[in-house]
């Protein structure tokens, strides 16, 4: 009966039921733009690389964050429990970083956990 009633309702009405998940269409313009602007803007720099945390779940599977972002990892035989091994450019091979330690990713160097 309800969904019978909205039905009724003049299209005018049922939009300023819905409040503000729909937008207008100059509204989706400049949302649009918006997100070009931001995607046309060249990517930060990073110098640090720091590991914040990890979690294991049961399987092996390992969730890291890295630069307080989230990172899907798998644990791979050898590898320290806390650890994570990042590929840091102008290094050969990747470097092993535990859980609070920071690289200087110029030049690479690492920071002890603190």
């Amino acid at each position: 009966m309800a969904a019978f009633a909205f039905g009724l309702t003049s299209p005018a009405a049922q939009s300023a039921e819905l409040g503000r998940l729909f937008f207008t269409p100059q509204e989706r313009a400049q949302l649009e733009r918006q997100g070009a602007l931001k995607s046309a803007q060249p990517a930060a720099r990073i110098d640090t690389l720091t590991v914040n945390g990890m979690i294991q779940k049961s399987g092996g599977k390992r969730i890291y964050w890295i630069n307080g972002e989230q990172q899907d990892a798998v644990a791979s035989p050898g590898q320290a429990p806390a650890s994570v091994r990042v590929t840091v450019p102008g290094k050969p091979q990747p470097v092993e970083v535990k859980v609070g330690q920071r690289i200087e990713l110029n030049p690479a160097q690492m920071t002890p956990a603190e």
